[in-house]
Parts: C-alpha cells; sequence; structure tokens
C-alpha cells in the first residue's frame, strides 16, 4: 500500500511539472509571437507610403511619416531671484567725555541679488509633424522648424520622452517633449523620415527585414537539425 501511495504521489509531481512547462511554454511562445508581430509590423509601416495629412503646408514633393499630437516645446527659463543682505561698519575714537571714550560708528547695509535656477519649461503645447525634409512644431503660441539639411545634431532620451535637435540657423536647440509612452514611436518614424530624406531607405527597410529573420531563427521550440556524422 506505501508504495502505492508513493508512486500516486510521483505521478502527481509528475503531472503539476509536465503542466507548469506546458504553461511556461505556452508563454515564451506567446511572448514571441508578440516580438515578432512588432518587428514585421515596423517593416510594413516602413514600407508603407508617406501622407499629405492637413494641418501643415508641405513643400513641393514633401511627405510626412509622423504626427504626434499633444507635445511640448521646452526652454530653459530662468525662476524668480532674490535679493540676499548683508550690513557691515566701522567704529572711529572721536574724543572723551567725562573719562570715557566717545567714538563714531558708521554703518552700512550692503546686499546682493541672487539669480533664479535655470530649469527646463514647457512654453508652448502643439503637434509635431515629421517629414521627409524637417520636423516642425506647431501650436497655438509657437513654431519650430528643424531642417534636416541644417541638421547638426540630434538627441533622444526616451526614458523622459524628449527630443533635442540642433540646427546651424538657430542659436539654441530645439527640445520636445511627447513622453516616455510612444518614444520608441517617435524614434522609429523619425530614424525613418531620415533615411527617406538621405535617400537610404531601402536598407532600413533591410535591417528591419534582418530583425525579424533573427526573431525567427530563436522561436521557441524550433527544432535544431542534427549535425551530418563526421566522415574520415
Amino acid at each position: 500500500m506505501f508504495e502505492s501511495f508513493k508512486a500516486k504521489r510521483a505521478a502527481a509531481k509528475a503531472s503539476r511539472q509536465e503542466a507548469a512547462a506546458a504553461s511556461a511554454a505556452t508563454r515564451e511562445l506567446s511572448a514571441w509571437e508578440h516580438e515578432r508581430d512588432s518587428a514585421e509590423a515596423l517593416v510594413e509601416q516602413a514600407a508603407a507610403p508617406g501622407a499629405s495629412p492637413d494641418g501643415i503646408v508641405l513643400h513641393k514633393g514633401e511627405l510626412c511619416y509622423g504626427i504626434v499630437n499633444g507635445c511640448s516645446l521646452v526652454e530653459e527659463r530662468r525662476g524668480q531671484g532674490h535679493f540676499v543682505a548683508g550690513s557691515a561698519g566701522v567704529s572711529i575714537p572721536i574724543g572723551s567725555l567725562g573719562g570715557r571714550a566717545i567714538r563714531y560708528r558708521v554703518g552700512a547695509t550692503r546686499g546682493h541679488y541672487v539669480q533664479g535656477t535655470v530649469t527646463p519649461t514647457a512654453v508652448a503645447s502643439g503637434d509635431v509633424f515629421i517629414t521627409d525634409q524637417r520636423v516642425v512644431f506647431l501650436g497655438p503660441t509657437q513654431t519650430r522648424e528643424c531642417s534636416f539639411a541644417k541638421l547638426v545634431g540630434l538627441a533622444r532620451n526616451d526614458d523622459e520622452g524628449t527630443m533635442t535637435l540642433s540646427v546651424s540657423n538657430r542659436q539654441h536647440p530645439t527640445v520636445i517633449s511627447y513622453g516616455p509612452e510612444i518614444a520608441q514611436w517617435v524614434a522609429f518614424r523619425t530614424d525613418l523620415a531620415l533615411s527617406h530624406w538621405r535617400g537610404d531607405v531601402d536598407e532600413f527597410i533591410e535591417q528591419l527585414r534582418a530583425q525579424v529573420a533573427e526573431i525567427d531563427a530563436r522561436r521557441p521550440g524550433l527544432a535544431t537539425a542534427p549535425s551530418p556524422p563526421a566522415t574520415s
């Protein structure tokens, strides 16, 4: 009877292990499918033609590859300063009266103004258009145009969801904030637009297809072909 109990317990344990392994395999396959679908979607988006949306006047032959609504234009602004006061003086002996020294004191109050701290501040809200010629921020109170032909620097912070563009015809860089939730989408659209401007969009698409092939090669449960027998 004891041996029968041990056998049942071992069988139950094996069944639980098989169920856990099957569940883990299902989760792994689901994650892989999501990753592959996302990569394949990028290939399709990169191969899609550009658009001519409303809301912006495009140049001749210019096409738009991304629109981001609800962005902020960020500039460095100095906060309110404050005055720091102080005091100074000198005591001068001028004589004595009744055996007691008489001194004349000249006092002064001095101080200085401390400027406020410079901090990044959202100065306007609007939409961003990413075309194959430029990045344009359009808002009701502020407008910025960053032409790719004059672009000398491009930096993105995906953790904060910001993009900084430096162009040769503007002293200060243009900083646009759109949030970390769509940072990867904005990065992809900007890279796609730049590849159209440079004329190497075919290479850009091939790189995306290579990423899909790499994902296909590591599909969960993919059987590995046996090595051929060694020959003498």
